[in-house]
């Protein structure tokens, strides 16, 4: 080769390899977190190359897993449609994308100490704290039958009014049609049936359910009676076996109902326990949890939590744990469980 040739070959190398290091310290993240990635960064300012804006997160469109790697371990293809039932993403999103899903913050470590789990998914947390975000859709729900809307739950439900109020907000709205003498499908039991599986489980009340006939919306509570029931030694945590069997069973049981054909959960969660610290405490950890859970479900899970409603109304709650409502409470909580129905366009 010429020394002319050699020269150039140099050059060329020489350029290859600048290009090369300058590709690195792009948005890509090796799967060991040693490079910067812009791996679902909020998008509000843009994304950088190789990435596309998707339910406000930065990340790319997917068809399988291992398109996702590349941006992060244990990164997966997940379908967008059960989100965009919810609203927490905008019905223009990609049928399914990047996501890493999680139920603890640490589950997002590899992505750096700013990211937080937000409702089931790895985000870098808004400026304004706002929390997810939602978009407003338009749609053409359809009135329900009898049998479409289901309740299950525990005792707050059973030993309240709360299916008979709930019943009533439907029809005065017009979006469940009852004939004489019908009513909504109620398996609520009590004292306490728990979200973990097993004897005395909620989700033996939706296998009796589907029994009966299958169900398009289930509304339901559930978890007080696994933090009353098997009770976390010393202060709860996240590690307190009866806490992982209740976000186990929550998980297992949205998975049954989205194979049932269930179409939208309704998941309230309950006020404070102000009568029982230790159950207060319980629930304080396992809210966030089952939330994730029902936020990464693959049949579209709707959160409602209760405290609000209940903030300064002693009154809408009874029972010794203060757990189950009282004509008041049974009458706030199936309205607000109504008008999120309404909402989000599952039923006029």
């Amino acid at each position: 080769m010429s020394r002319g040739r050699r020269a150039r070959a140099w050059r060329l190398l020489v350029a290859c390899a600048l290009g090369c290091a300058l590709c690195a310290c792009g948005t890509h993240r090796d799967r060991t977190g040693g490079s910067e990635t812009h791996f679902l960064k909020r998008c509000e300012s843009g994304c950088a190359s190789g990435l596309e804006c998707e339910c406000g997160v930065c990340t790319n469109p997917c068809q399988s897993g291992s398109e996702c790697e590349r941006w992060a371990s244990g990164a997966e293809c997940v379908l967008s449609g059960p989100r965009v039932a919810t609203q927490a993403c905008p019905a223009s999103s990609s049928e399914a994308f990047c996501e890493l899903s999680c139920l603890l913050d640490s589950d997002c470590s590899s992505l750096g100490e700013s990211y937080a789990c937000e409702a089931g998914y790895c985000r870098e947390p808004a400026a304004d704290s706002s929390g997810p975000d939602s978009t407003d859709q338009s749609c053409e729900p359809t009135a329900l039958g009898a049998d479409d809307l289901v309740v299950i739950g525990d005792s707050m439900i059973e030993l309240s009014t709360f299916t008979s109020e709930l019943e009533a907000a439907a029809v005065a709205a017009g979006g469940v049609e009852l004939a004489q003498d019908e009513h909504l499908r109620d398996y609520s039991a009590s004292p306490g049936p728990m979200l973990a599986q097993g004897t005395f489980s909620i989700a033996n009340e939706y296998a009796a359910c589907q029994q009966d006939g299958p169900a398009r919306v289930v509304v339901m509570d559930g978890g007080a009676a696994d933090m009353v029931l098997e009770t976390c030694p010393g202060v709860p945590t996240t590690d307190c076996p009866a806490v992982q069997a209740a976000v186990q069973g929550a998980e297992v049981l949205l998975g049954q109902m989205a194979e049932g054909g269930v179409e939208h959960v309704v998941y309230f969660f309950y006020p404070d326990a102000t009568q029982n610290l230790d159950l207060k405490a319980g629930l304080d950890v396992l809210r966030p949890l089952i939330r994730n859970a029902c936020g990464r479900s693959p049949v579209p899970c709707h959160w409602l939590d209760l405290r609000p409603a209940f903030e300064g109304h002693p009154d809408y709650a009874t029972g010794e744990d203060g757990l189950v409502f009282s004509d008041a409470g049974s009458r706030v909580s199936a309205r607000a469980v109504w008008q999120l129905i309404e909402e989000r366009c599952i039923a006029p």
